[in-house]
């Protein structure tokens, strides 16, 4: 039978070739149902029609054979035609086709669990006899269905069966409802799972957990970033984070004020943290800049994630805040704080603190601008030297009531007495100043030198300032505008290496000057400093994000 001409012949609709073909034989269903490129390209069948196709064929084994051969149907059609199969067979394609179902990301339990109550207890009585793992085996037993576990007869099932019957999951999506007061060890295998949430953990509970991530290496963290957006981090991010959380809070003076905890974290993340490199390219990964335990083991954030971490760890040590966004940035609203004057006062009330802000100045040592400020404030530092307002902290209705300013005198008063800044009050980046003007003066003459010499700087002040390139370009471009550095031009950016598939950032110097004429330099992150490289090996060996062609025609 020519199907392809019959339609044109009658000029049959959509609707009524699906009926005409569902009521064929099944072989003729088979025969058509291989054809591919017909079904698709000639009959224009959607989907889910393909699908109801198949799953009216009463032979399991030509079901397998047309799902085998439409490879390029989505992940949950392709489970919907398994769940169609008879349990026997179904166990039978579980066993046989593993690869299909590793390559599709199809576990066994996904399908196992959206069986009818009848055939779960069919499949569960009948599971030692079908070679699955263990864990594939705990995993469809811990997902069936309430009154299935009941009725299944557990009197000579093996213990880890037992325990895994017992076991609760959401009737929805089948992951695992945590109970830390159980055996721990009974959650071994389920790591497919559990997707957990500790945010809200109380330490006792965090520490059950970490003991739960060594027997589930696997599992999945979770933290929301609001209602909608839900980022995840592994179990090794998730006990990374926790060690470096748990140091800064166990380092804290008992008797430090809550202002001076604040200042202490605050530090402790612009110290850890750098804004992402290559976010705003075409490799940004939005999720991973704000999954709260990956920025810490990464290294890497962006506002609403920085300002995630800085909530949590300063809810853990008893301050209030709450996380602002004006639509293009968030930042936290601590509200209610006492925070100490340098003429020995006190004033309470609700202040601005934005840690991505703060990021590069805590790097280098600077003085935090963005640190316990008012909304006025906050406002005037949206404003560009260029008399530009980019509204990154606009939000009248949330912010009318921030109004607590710390002055300068106070700041450096606060940090002194948490031994961020020297006796006199003044921070670290000074010093640096100091002698990149120095440096300057000495090389005046000798622009290659000068060149090297504040790079070297760069280098002692933060060994690791290749891999926290947001926060150091910003101090470079500071190094790069002395007096004596007469540039025709000087630009502090990023690339990538073109054999690198990741398109990882990489930092590089471009100048342009009468005397030495264009010099590039890129920041090597394997010798820790920056190497100097000829025009033609760095446009053969580097490359442009599209984004910042898109934004920059520079060279």
């Amino acid at each position: 039978m020519n199907v392809q001409d019959f339609v044109e012949k009658h000029q049959i609709d959509t609707y009524n070739l699906k009926n005409t073909i569902s009521s064929m034989i099944d072989e003729e269903k088979e025969e058509l149902l291989m054809d591919i490129d017909l079904i698709k390209n000639n009959l224009h069948l959607e989907e889910f029609e393909i699908v109801e196709l198949i799953k009216e064929i009463s032979n399991g084994k030509s079901k397998i054979n047309i799902l085998l051969k439409n490879s390029e149907l989505d992940k949950y059609y392709k489970m919907e035609i398994l769940k169609s199969l008879e349990t026997k067979i179904l166990g039978e394609f579980l066993v046989e086709h593993k690869e299909f179902c590793s390559e599709n990301d199809i576990q066994p339990y996904e399908i196992i669990r959206k069986l009818e109550p009848e055939e779960q207890k069919s499949f569960a009585e009948n599971l030692e006899h079908i070679n699955l793992t263990l864990n594939e085996k705990k995993e469809i037993l811990a997902t069936l269905e309430a009154n299935v576990k009941q009725n299944i007869n557990t009197t000579n099932l093996p213990k880890e069966y037992k325990s895994a019957l017992s076991i609760q999951t959401t009737e929805y999506f089948g992951s695992v409802i945590l109970d830390l007061e159980r055996e721990l060890e009974d959650y071994r295998g389920l790591d497919n799972l559990i997707s957990i949430d500790p945010e809200q953990f109380t330490e006792e509970q965090r520490n059950k957990f970490i003991k739960i991530c060594d027997i589930c290496p696997n599992l999945q963290v979770i933290n929301r970033i609001n209602d909608i957006l839900e980022c995840t981090s592994t179990a090794s991010e998730y006990k990374e984070g926790e060690k470096w959380i748990n140091s800064i809070i166990d380092n804290l003076n008992p008797e430090y004020s809550k202002a001076q905890k604040m200042a202490v974290i605050d530090n402790a993340i612009g110290k850890k943290i750098s804004y992402a490199p290559d976010f705003g390219t075409e490799v940004f990964n939005h999720l991973n800049s704000r999954s709260l335990w990956k920025i810490i083991s990464s290294g890497y954030g962006v506002c609403n994630g920085i300002a995630k971490l800085e909530q949590c760890i300063l809810n853990r040590v008893g301050i209030e805040s709450e996380i602002i966004s004006s639509g293009s940035h968030a930042f936290l609203k601590i509200n209610d704080i006492e925070l100490p004057l340098a003429n020995g006062e006190k004033v309470q009330g609700n202040t601005i603190l934005d840690p991505t802000w703060n990021l590069a100045r805590h790097r280098f040592g600077g003085m935090p601008d963005n640190f316990c400020i008012s909304y006025e404030q906050a406002r005037k530092n949206d404003i560009d030297i260029e008399g530009r307002d980019h509204k990154c902290h606009k939000n009248d209705e949330k912010l009318q009531d921030v109004t607590l300013n710390l002055d300068e005198q106070s700041l450096r008063q606060l940090f002194k007495s948490v031994e961020l800044t020297d006796r006199e009050g003044q921070f670290p980046i000074k010093s640096l100043i100091e002698k990149s003007k120095q440096v300057d003066e000495f090389y005046a003459n000798q622009p290659e030198q000068n060149i090297n010499k504040q790079f070297l700087l760069l280098k002692q002040s933060c060994p690791e300032f290749a891999t926290c390139q947001n926060s150091s370009m910003s101090i470079l471009s500071l190094l790069l505008s002395n007096e004596n550095l007469k540039f025709n031009k000087c630009v502090v950016d990023r690339v990538y290496k073109r054999k690198d598939k990741e398109k990882r950032p990489v930092m590089f110097v471009y100048i342009d000057t009468d005397e030495l004429g264009k010099k590039f330099y890129v920041a090597s992150k394997d010798e820790g400093n920056f190497v100097e490289v000829e025009q033609k090996e760095f446009t053969e060996k580097f490359e442009c994000y599209e984004k910042d062609l898109e934004n920059y025609k520079r060279y």
